[in-house]
């Protein structure tokens, strides 16, 4: 038979499909990654925006009780820097409506809303977000219900604005008739409580707000990686399968060769291009009447021998293995020694990555070159994986990892090999978690969730795992495949998430949400047990001239220094909150008595009106304060704030350091 000069590549390339599935699940997981990416970054801008007006709320807040302070005070002193810090007071409070009136023009009126957010003192880096913030999310449920809100008390600010006004009419134009001066105290005081559920429904609405986006954002990102991994697992599942039938096949087939090569029924030969018969077996030569010394002697030349009616043939098997790099059998006949021709059925192959070589036998041993290439593949799937890969004999016996695994985790192939996984565990992973992981393979053949794992330092090591039972032909389970993907940056990213929910960003001390979850819990708690607990209102004295006069660079590092010295006055399981501008909260738990509360609060006030010293200046600050007593002073959570606002109002108004309640 004629043998090609040369051999181009198969038309159809073996293990296509697991190419593609391995191109796939990488295109997949940068796909994936992208839009977590962005979910992630999405979701930090909307908690910055979130913040924001968090922040703002209480500047706005602070704002509408200096006004009505101011102007309560007005009434008794009828002096007219009380009434000018009143409207000082309100102007704040108007900036936020002007900010707010432009962004609801169409267009929004940008510029027009940027003042307007400055003029209710907001901080120039936060009113981009609160810009981008409110024209991207108005029409979202828990915004659009915020916005109401703070649209519901436009009214009421007029109202405070218009009694002002009369008050100081009253004044100026009688002298201030003591009956006519106590109604429009009454007035001012019914619109301070109306805005303070006004202030608490807008806080509770962002927080739900800021929940629901971030459960959503893990819903998504948490179907996205599911999606990625039951792929992953379920391909991966195939390519195994596929290996350890190949491995199967490739074992019998050089068996095969072997018994061939050997036996007395197949002649088997190794041939070159040129004609040339390098190798034989007795059969073979037997078959066409040479010996072994004509072979040695290099006599036996396979073009010579075949009659010219059977090279059309071999022409045709030359353009099968062209294309294939092997044909299929077919009868044809070569001359004897002795000049006979002898019919056989012959079938043809080249050598591996030679296109000068090849052999000549009865049976197609093609698949052992896509065998081989098959292993090779899944062999450099394993080993560039960037997940950790890890496979276990049916008895949970560590037989390979690859090196992703032993990057994760500190250990060598070699370390790992004839030990079990209980050599990564960490112990945090509970019994039952280990039980159902079991459950699962046993029921359904494959498990995923996440895991903490050890390093070999002793590093603990979140992991998101997936387990698969590979099983035999006869339906044995012959390996478990574990893919294993490091989630140690997710797990922070949602941890740091997570803490800037729910603290100050100043401060580093809760916000109003997480205060407003403590004492929901501490009066379940209270109320179960029947126990007492009281909430300490502190505002700073004087805060204002602190910025005016030495920056707010100064007055950002005297609000720390009043949270550090507020939490060195209580216990552990107390809560100290900072609600906004310069107003705190401690959540006293579990009290014994009103005298324990007296002592925490005159040790407070004592601890924030001592001297400081701040970037070279010495600097002294007041505080008012207010207390209230769960249950005496309320028995849910508006209640007891508003109970110990009011009383600090009132401490605030006699210019006491003391505390009332």
């Amino acid at each position: 038979m004629d043998l090609p000069r040369s051999r181009t590549a198969p038309a159809n390339t073996p293990d296509f499909s697991s190419r593609g599935k391995v191109i796939f699940i990488v295109s997949l997981f940068v796909v994936i990654s992208i839009l977590m990416e962005s979910a992630i970054y999405l979701q930090a801008n909307i908690f910055d925006g979130v913040r924001a007006y968090v922040r703002g709320e209480g500047l706005w807040a602070k704002a509408q009780k200096d006004a009505v302070l101011y102007l309560e005070r007005y009434s008794y002193s009828h002096l007219e820097s009380d009434f000018l810090a009143h409207q000082n007071s309100v102007q704040v409070t108007l900036g936020d409506r002007q900010a707010r009136l432009a962004l609801d023009e169409n267009p929004p009126d940008e510029a027009a809303a940027y003042q307007g957010f400055l003029q209710g003192n907001n901080d120039p880096n936060d009113v981009g977000s609160m810009i981008w913030f409110f024209l991207n999310f108005q029409n979202v449920s828990y915004m659009r219900d915020a916005i109401a809100i703070w649209r519901s008390a436009d009214h009421a600010i007029e109202s405070l604005v218009a009694t002002g006004r009369e008050l100081r009419q009253e004044i100026v134009a009688t002298g201030g008739r003591p009956e006519r001066v106590a109604a429009l105290r009454a007035r001012l005081q019914v619109l301070n409580d109306e805005l303070l559920q006004l202030e608490n429904g807008f806080s509770t609405t962002l927080g739900e707000g800021a929940r629901w986006v971030r459960a959503a954002v893990w819903t998504v990102s948490v179907a996205m990686l599911g999606v990625f991994v039951g792929i992953a697992i379920y391909v991966s599942h195939q390519i195994i399968r596929r290996i350890a039938k190949s491995e199967r096949e490739l074992i019998a087939s050089e068996s095969r060769f072997r018994s061939l090569k050997d036996s007395n029924t197949i002649g088997i030969v190794s041939w070159r291009m040129n004609g040339l018969i390098d190798e034989a077996n007795d059969i073979f030569l037997d078959m066409i009447g040479y010996s072994r010394s004509d072979l040695t002697e290099k006599k036996i030349d396979w073009r010579k021998i075949t009659p010219d009616e059977f090279r059309p043939r071999d022409a045709q098997a030359v353009e099968e293995l062209a294309l294939h790099g092997r044909c299929e059998p077919y009868e044809k006949a070569v001359t004897h020694k002795d000049g006979h021709l002898v019919p056989i059925y012959v079938g043809a192959s080249l050598l591996d990555n030679d296109q000068e070589q090849g052999v000549a036998f009865i049976m197609d041993l093609s698949e052992r070159k896509k065998s081989k290439e098959q292993l090779k593949l899944a062999a450099t799937v394993f080993a560039a994986s960037n997940d950790g890969i890890l496979i276990t004999d049916p008895a949970m016996r560590i037989v390979s990892a690859n090196r992703a695994l032993c990057g994760m985790t500190g250990y060598d192939e070699e370390e790992l090999k004839g030990k079990t996984p209980k050599i990564l565990q960490s112990g945090y992973t509970t019994a039952k978690q280990y039980q159902d992981m079991r459950h699962s393979l046993q029921e359904n053949g494959h498990w995923q969730g996440d895991i903490v794992d050890r390093m070999k330092n002793g590093t603990l090591l979140p992991v998101r795992a997936s387990i698969s039972a590979v099983k035999d032909a006869a339906g044995q389970i012959s390996h478990y495949v574990a893919i294993l993907s490091d989630i140690s940056e997710r797990k922070a990213e949602e941890e740091q998430l997570r803490h800037l929910a729910h603290h100050d960003t100043l401060t580093g001390l809760p916000n109003r949400v997480l205060f407003n979850d403590r004492i929901t819990q501490a009066i379940k708690h209270a109320a179960r047990h029947r126990r007492r607990f009281a909430v300490l209102f502190f505002d700073l004295n004087d805060f204002k001239p602190v910025n005016d006069r030495y920056g707010h660079e100064v007055g950002d590092k005297l609000l720390q220094e009043v949270a550090a010295r507020l939490s060195m006055n209580v216990r552990g399981a107390d809560t100290v909150t900072r609600l906004g501008g310069d107003e705190f909260v401690i959540l006293l738990d579990e009290i014994s008595d009103r005298q324990s509360v007296d002592n925490v609060l005159k040790k407070t006030v004592d601890s924030i009106c001592a001297p400081c010293r701040i970037d070279g200046h010495d600097i002294t600050i007041g505080v008012s304060a207010g207390v209230s007593i769960y249950p005496d002073d309320g028995i849910d959570a508006p209640s007891l704030v508003h109970h110990a606002d009011t009383a600090m109002y009132r401490s605030k108004k006699n210019k006491g350091r003391s505390r009332e309640g």
